[in-house]
This record gives structure tokens, sequence and C-alpha cells, in this order.
């Protein structure tokens, strides 16, 4: 009985151990992500936002013609909710890995385009347990289209140019930004949920212990006074 009892303890603590570290591996992650923002998505403004299904066990390749030298930036992430991560990895024309990202929710990119070609981007599942849905979003920098803007618009139209890229950038950052918190609170349901439930359990069993130890003593009373 009483290894039974240490061994339902033990599954308890290993379990509450668990949601712990599952919970601030996921609140470091998040710190990083925001730290990279603020490093390279500055002004971000994605030519595509799409959301697509992610198979267990398969990996979806998205591609992109870039026809001359820039920048590319771009985000992806899945759902708060569950604990699975996936791979990234973007490829040039030639099939080398440009940048990557190995077990994450959610990342973000920024990588310099030297050289024309249709570009690969690879989202990894095929270790996943479960599907996933992943939104992806895209920026390519037209170098060569922003130097013509910027010298033949008259100042008016520069200012109203820098206004509308301003609220497409406000929209977005609202539209991404949402996204993931309401991905964040039901993350954040689950973890409580499964917090209470083990609560409850762990409390059940606390009761059930005590009663056996007042059962206990009381047999060992009980047969001090037959002796």
């Amino acid at each position: 009985m009483i290894s039974i009892i240490f061994l339902l303890f033990g599954l308890i603590q290993g379990q509450d151990d668990d949601v712990i570290n599952y919970v601030e591996e996921d609140k470091q992650d998040r710190k990083d992500l925001m730290q990279e923002w603020e490093l390279m998505m500055q002004d971000f403004i994605p030519d595509d936002m799409i959301a697509f299904e992610l198979k267990q066990g398969n990996m979806e390749i998205l591609e992109e013609g870039i026809h001359h030298p820039t920048t590319i930036r771009g985000a992806y992430f899945i759902s708060m909710t569950t604990k699975e991560k996936i791979n990234f990895l973007i490829k040039d024309p030639k099939g080398n890995i440009i940048s990557s990202k190995a077990a994450k929710k959610e990342a973000v990119f920024s990588v310099n385009i030297t050289e024309p070609g249709d570009y690969q981007f690879l989202f990894d599942n095929e270790r996943g347990s479960s599907d996933q849905i992943v939104t992806f979003a895209l920026d390519i920098h037209n170098a060569t289209y922003e130097h013509i803007k910027h010298h033949d618009l008259d100042p008016l139209m520069k200012q109203i140019q820098h206004l509308q890229n301003g609220i497409n950038d406000i929209m977005f950052e609202t539209k991404f930004s949402q996204q993931r918190r309401e991905s964040g609170y039901e993350s954040m349901q689950s973890t409580h949920s499964r917090l209470f439930y083990f609560s409850i359990f762990e409390t059940i069993i606390i009761i059930l212990v005590s009663v056996w130890q007042v059962y206990y003593i009381k047999s060992i009373i009980d047969n001090r006074r037959l002796i």
C-alpha cells in the first residue's frame, strides 16, 4: 500500500514538473522571439500571409521566385495550445540551407538574397504526433522598386506613401498579435485546466493517505490492547 502511494505521489510530482518546465520553456521562447522581432522586424509589412494545415509526419514546401538581390523577412507560428514544435528551413536555388529554425512554435527570420532564382520554404512536421495549423507571413523587399519610388515621388506623395506603409504595418501587427494572443490564451487555459485536475487528484490522494494512516495507527493501538 505504501509503495503504491509513493508511486502515485511520484507520478503526480513528475506531471507537475513537466507542466512547470513546459511553461518556463515557452516563456523563454517568447522572450527570445520578441528580442528577434525588435532587432529584425521593424516596419515589417508582409506581401503574403497564409494559413495552412501541416499534416502529422509530413513536410510542406512553399516556393517563391526572387529575381533580384534583396532582403526577405518573415514569420510563422503554430497553435500555442500544443506542446508540438516544427522545424523550418529556407533553401536557395542550389538546394543549400541558408536559414533554419529547429523545434520552434513560432519564429522570425531575415535573410539577404544575392542570387536570383526559386527559393524554398520548408515546414517539417515529420516527427510530430498531430496535425498543425501554420500561419506564415512573408515580405520580399523590392530594393529596385523602392529606389525608384524614393527618387521619383514628390514630397506630398512620399508623405502619403509613408502614412500608407505605417497603416499597413499597424494593421499587420494588430492581426498577427491578435492571433498570437488568442493562441496564447488557449494555451494558458489548457495549462490551468491540467493543473486544476492534477491538484484535485493530488488532494484525493492526500485524503486517502490520511485515512489510511489513521486506520493503520488505530489497528496498531488495538493490537497492543489485546496483548
